[in-house]
């Protein structure tokens, strides 16, 4: 923080030094030091110099020297910029501090207190050195005098009691706590001051952007001396959860001041107001005295009978304080208040049963919002914690507390502004669910946004609105995704009013296939309104409705679980239709064990040996909810494991990855290693599984991911691989043209070979095995099913083809890919190399045509 540069006349008192002393100070602070050598003798004998002068002097004369030696450097205007924390410099019209100064100043700041009076100090403490963090440390020259003034003589010299709780605080960080000599010398100034005291600085301080909002929304509800007394109480609260002392303290406040409440309401408001990715100021980050006091407001809002009516409050802070600097990191703006707020919701949920629904709605939210690993394990762990206390299992719980973003029954909700209607609805698009907006006249006939709304708080509630519900729309997603390694089953009852009748939900749900069992018959197909639009019925491939009654028995439908017959009936009807599904489910790969896996019992090595790109890798990882510690130079950082957790089962996944190599001290490619499973049998203390004890749905979803893992980051369709140092990675690469189908891939093949037939790449393309074969003009081509990368005959010469033309692939509809997908990105070569003629990229002309004479032939 930088220095005010004091405007206070110098005390007649501090300029009583002796000419010829004078004289020898001046000698001092303008040494020559240019020969001194870094790291000599040179100042170490300078400091005894200027120690043995200071000892001469009398006690006058000494805090005269002291004086002198402040009012040199403001007279010059120097400062200290240390290099760690100030690389780049000191504020603008500062200069440098040459080094014999700095060497006075530390042996200064060693001296005994010296006897200043209350103007003394006053002038001495608006005039300490620049020095961002205060070094040297000037608390034990002037925390002794300070504190032993008279209170009338304290009271005149604000500014120098101001500076001194800015050094405590320097000197005494947080932690836990507020430290004892922050906290005697806050009390003290109180005690000075009964009626007119001041919030402490800590709690107000423009380290962080909350700080200096503090006394500004306490001020209308609380006098300042009383709201200082309640900070400081606030921050005896030193854990994420409160004692059963403090909580009795805490009742005694309420009940003696009920405006305790509205401050507490006020500070958690100062967070919730934020959006939690987005920041108003450079400083997003809170100190932790800060933080401390969000926490201790938090709980002072859960402590009370009426706590439920906070949750959203409570949701909204907790999510700002959970999110790092714009919500793209995952360092927590503060852990401390981040940490309270999911322990907060917890406690609400445990006293107020009725209000578990709302409350892990806000767990959902703050879980959708937040990146921190630490936090995220918390907050699955409070989900665990509560669906064990109510007997049922996460995913029912999770489900229950969907928030329905005030949407109507039809997954809409309209705004009014300034003589116009936005209506933002839930939609069942070409590609899946999305959210859409559309403007109306006062007359509900549509029209393009106007021009003369953008910019406004009215468009920008809108955009709000549309990217909460693009977030809940694509969690949601992902967690009925999550219900396919389970075995789930709902009521019809439960079926209708918690998916296809709820806003959010029901607009996934309605996209994906499910199955009624009654005591008469079994069923599956895609959910619809009946006649009359009170019940609902599911529609199988032959057109044929089947009512969904209250008492039948739901389940999600799942390809392993259902006949041959049925999923290729199914999965001609998602073609013939063009249907694109939420996510992929009827196309959705199964894998069984091998034999090598019943063999190896307790690990999986068929992913085992891969080459990957790491940051591409760690996209996907956090995309498909795995986590685990990254990889890097560090000790520590040369393998890792990663973990995905299948609650219902208690059980979790475990894929471990090596680093290989390192781009500028960050890793950029890993190699795969083994997959494993284990079972949670006590907090926090899991035991390996054999694989034939892993449940189906499991084993299947992990390694369906651990396959995505490795063909979304593998190197082999990346043509820079080809001449890398590396043999390891050569090799991989060269191997990647003629390897094994992935499961993945093998769902490629089957789709190819149902659309092939009826696109114009019949007449010269063929499937085998592994590739996609095309004839060309010149050559014929080989594409690759898993990689995409291809051979040309008759030698298996590689052609690197960076990026084909899309235009014609994107006519073929692909019910679970989007555009930029390996299939895609399959069909775009094999239309272009099946008229490769018509090629002009002189760089695939080189490649396709290399030293043989160019024909013209068929």
């Amino acid at each position: 923080m930088a220095e005010a540069m004091g405007r206070i006349a110098m005390p007649e008192s501090l300029r009583m030094l002796a000419e010829e002393q004078r004289d020898q100070l001046v000698g001092f602070l303008e040494a020559r030091y240019s020969d001194w050598i870094p790291g000599g003798l040179d100042r170490d004998e300078y400091q005894q110099r200027f120690a043995r002068y200071l000892e001469q002097l009398e006690p006058i004369g000494l805090k005269c020297a002291f004086a002198l030696t402040f009012n040199h450097v403001h007279e010059h205007r120097y400062g200290i910029a240390e290099r760690y924390y100030e690389p780049l410099g000191i504020p603008d019209g500062l200069k440098h501090m040459p080094p014999p100064i700095v060497q006075a100043l530390l042996v200064l700041s060693g001296l005994a207190p010296l006897g200043w009076d209350a103007e003394e100090l006053d002038w001495m403490l608006s005039h300490v050195p620049y020095s961002r963090y205060i070094f040297p440390s000037w608390r034990n020259a002037f925390h002794g005098p300070i504190a032993s003034l008279e209170p009338a003589e304290r009271r005149k010299i604000p500014t120098a009691t101001r500076r001194m709780e800015e050094m405590l605080l320097v000197d005494f960080p947080e932690g836990p706590g507020l430290h004892l000599e922050v906290r005697k010398f806050n009390e003290l100034l109180l005690e000075d001051d009964k009626e007119d005291g001041r919030i402490p600085l800590q709690y107000v301080t423009d380290r962080d952007d909350i700080g200096p909002q503090v006394s500004m929304v306490i001020r209308p509800i609380m006098p300042e001396y009383q709201s200082a007394h309640l900070l400081l109480f606030m921050s005896e609260l030193t854990g994420p959860k409160p004692t059963m002392k403090w909580k009795r303290a805490a009742e005694t406040h309420v009940a003696q001041q009920p405006a305790v409440l509205l401050v507490a309401r006020a500070l958690v408001g100062l967070a919730a107001d934020r959006t939690p990715t987005a920041d108003r100021g450079e400083i997003s980050c809170l100190t932790p005295h800060s933080g401390a006091i969000l926490r201790a407001s938090l709980w002072l809002l859960a402590l009370q009978p009426d706590a439920p009516a906070d949750i959203s409050l409570i949701r909204d802070a907790a999510a700002y304080l959970g999110a790092g600097h714009n919500g793209r990191n995952g360092l927590c703006r503060s852990t401390t208040g981040a940490n309270a707020g999911v322990e907060v919701l917890l406690e609400i949920a445990r006293s107020h049963v009725d209000a578990t629904t709302e409350v892990v709605g806000a767990l959902t939210r703050i879980r959708d919002v937040v990146k921190n690993k630490n936090l995220h394990k918390r907050l699955v762990k409070v989900v665990d914690q509560l669906s064990a206390e109510r007997g049922i299992t996460p995913s029912e719980l999770l489900e229950t507390a969907v928030p329905d973003l005030g949407l109507d029954s039809e997954g809409a909700k309209t705004f009014a502004i300034d003589g116009y209607t936005a209506r933002v609805a839930l939609t069942q698009g070409a590609r899946g669910p999305a959210v859409a907006l559309t403007w109306f006249t006062v007359g509900d006939e549509p029209v393009p946004e106007p021009a003369k709304l953008k910019n406004t708080p009215e468009r920008d509630t809108v955009k709000r609105a549309i990217s909460e519900a693009r977030n809940v729309l694509a969690s949601q997603c992902r967690r009925i995704e999550r219900l396919m390694a389970y075995d789930r089953v709902w009521t019809g009852a439960d079926f209708r009013s918690r998916y296809l009748e709820h806003p959010v939900v029901g607009t996934i749900a309605r996209g994906l296939l499910w199955t009624i069992t009654s005591q008469e018959s079994e069923n599956s197909g895609y959910p619809r309104r009946a006649d009359g639009a009170i019940s609902w019925e599911l529609v199988d491939a032959e057109g044929k409705a089947h009512r969904i009654a209250d008492d039948a028995v739901v389940v999600l439908w799942k390809p392993w679980e259902r006949s041959t017959g049925e999923v290729r009936s199914w999965r001609s009807y998602l073609i013939e239709h063009r249907l694109r599904q939420p996510f992929r489910q009827v196309y959705r790969e199964l894998y069984l064990l091998t034999p090598a896996e019943r063999e190896t019992r307790q690990y999986s090595n068929r992913f085992a040996a891969h080459v990957l790109d790491y940051p591409r890798m760690q996209a996907i990882v956090k995309e498909r909810g795995w986590h685990g510690t990254q990889l890097g130079p560090w000790d520590g950082g040369q393998d890792t494991q990663l973990y995905v957790e299948f609650a219902d089962e208690r059980l979790r996944a475990g894929f471990s990855i090596e680093l290989l190599e390192l781009d500028e001290d960050r890793a950029s490619l890993c190699s795969t290693n083994r997959l494993w499973f284990e079972r949670l049998i006590a907090p926090d203390t899991w035991e390996s599984v054999d694989l034939n004890d892993v449940p189906r749905g499991a084993f299947s979803e992990a390694m369906r991911d651990v396959d995505l893992f490795t063909s979304v980051a593998a190197i082999a369709p990346d043509p820079d691989w080809t001449d890398h140092p590396n043999g390891q990675v050569r090799e991989y690469w060269s191997a990647s043209h003629t390897a094994a189908l992935s499961e993945s891939a093998q769902v490629r093949h089957e789709y190819l070979s149902k659309i092939l037939p009826h696109t114009i790449l019949s007449a010269c393309c063929q499937l085998t095995d592994r590739h996609l074969i095309v004839r060309g003009t010149y050559r014929s081509y080989k594409i690759h099913l898993g990689s995409g990368n291809i051979l040309m005959e008759p030698d298996d010469s590689y052609l690197c083809i960076v990026q084909a033309p899309r235009a014609r692939s994107e006519r073929i509809f692909l019910p679970f890919e989007e555009r930029a997908g390996r299939l895609g990105t399959i069909l775009s070569k094999a239309f272009m190399l099946m008229n490769d003629h018509r090629i002009t990229d002189p760089s695939i002309l080189s490649q396709i045509h290399g030293a043989r004479p160019r024909t013209t032939g068929s």
